[in-house]
């Protein structure tokens, strides 16, 4: 235990008057449990006392047991805490006796210690080597201390620092999201600006809306065998051969129809001009309804003369207020009502006549 400072009060004095002590105490080696003991070392410049505390010298009245007896005079003469004392103390110096006195309602002693004065050098020695020693531990114990708080502040420093860069990363990685959120949101206005106005525009003038061509999926082939392949590669050839045919094939479909649109615009061209303003002027839907139902009448009524066989019928065409336009059906109508009709027995139609018919009717379509 170190050396302590404790403050008492003089008792031979006619005046309370304080005064300073200093006080060590030390453990000594217990025989037994049940039995304890201190050495107090009492420092009254210049003399130097000691004594000995036990558990046997407690008295009677005290509600206590040895060992507690010796660790509250151990307790009293420690280092002062924060804490208020429990015991007053009075010293006299012609008895060499610390008193110790209870504070309560009124001064009850606790113990009364005896010191002995002594003049050895030894015990100044010892003394004076427990206090340097004490003050070297105190000093080691600082500078720890010390040494802490310096680490503690680093590290502290070093905190701080990673919070400021593990904010400003935080920040800019917020920042990025934030804005590739605000790309793909003006991405998705875009598109659905985009689709309202082909709508719009649908809606308005019927145009069929322009939709983008997803590229086609490349799927990722097998290795195959040499049979395989050579198969894979006949079927793929009969395929661009078949695709070929069709190609030339709707080619020439597409050629005739091309020709036969020439066709008529050069025999358009050929009419003289009153044919020419004859066979465009039509009044109105009415009238050009009027003439086709008269047209197909006179068809179907030659056609059942045709059936009957009746020579003598004649067929009447009614005069259109609208200039007709020239029809192959109407031709026909009157080659047969000039010549008369010979009987021939039922055949099917052939699949020519009727290409011809519908040819027949696509050219007047396109005149």
């Amino acid at each position: 235990m170190s050396l302590v400072e404790i403050v008492v009060v003089d008792a031979d004095a006619s005046s309370t008057s304080s005064l300073s002590l200093f006080v060590h105490c030390a453990r000594l080696a217990a025989v037994s449990s049940s039995t304890a003991a201190i050495r107090v070392q009492l420092l009254d410049p210049p003399t130097l006392y000691e004594a000995e505390v036990s558990s046997r010298q407690k008295l009677r009245v005290l509600d206590c047991s040895g060992v507690e007896y010796v660790a509250a005079v151990e307790t009293a003469l420690s280092p002062v805490t924060d804490a208020k004392p429990r015991f007053e103390f009075r010293w006299s110096r012609p008895k060499c006796t610390l008193t110790l006195m209870e504070r309560s309602e009124f001064a009850m002693k606790f113990c009364a210690i005896e010191f002995q004065a002594t003049e050895s050098g030894d015990k100044w020695r010892m003394l004076l080597h427990q206090v340097a020693s004490q003050q070297q531990k105190e000093r080691k114990l600082i500078d720890n201390k010390r040494s802490r708080v310096t680490q503690l502040e680093a590290l502290l420093e070093q905190k701080e620092e990673l919070l400021e860069t593990a904010l400003t990363a935080k920040q800019n990685t917020e920042d990025c999201l934030i804005q590739g959120f605000c790309a793909v949101l003006n991405a998705k206005k875009d598109e659905i600006r985009r689709l309202q106005d082909e709508v719009e525009l649908v809606q308005r003038y019927g145009v069929k809306p322009t939709t983008k061509k997803k590229p086609a999926v490349k799927r990722a082939r097998k290795a195959t065998g040499a049979k395989l392949t050579s198969k894979e590669e006949e079927s793929g050839e009969s395929s661009k051969e078949s695709d070929e045919d069709m190609r030339t094939e709707e080619d020439e479909d597409e050629g005739e129809l091309k020709r036969a649109k020439r066709d008529a615009v050069s025999a358009y061209s050929q009419l003289p001009a009153n044919l020419k303003s004859s066979t465009v002027q039509i009044s109105s839907a009415e009238y050009l309804l009027s003439s086709m139902d008269d047209i197909i009448k006179n068809e179907e009524e030659v056609d059942e003369a045709t059936q009957r066989g009746d020579t003598t019928t004649q067929v009447k065409s009614e005069p259109v207020s609208v200039p007709q336009v020239s029809r192959p059906h109407e031709k026909k109508a009157r080659a047969e009502q000039t010549t008369p009709p010979k009987p021939k027995p039922a055949k099917p139609t052939p699949v020519d006549e009727t290409m011809d018919s519908e040819e027949e009717d696509i050219l007047d379509m396109l005149s």
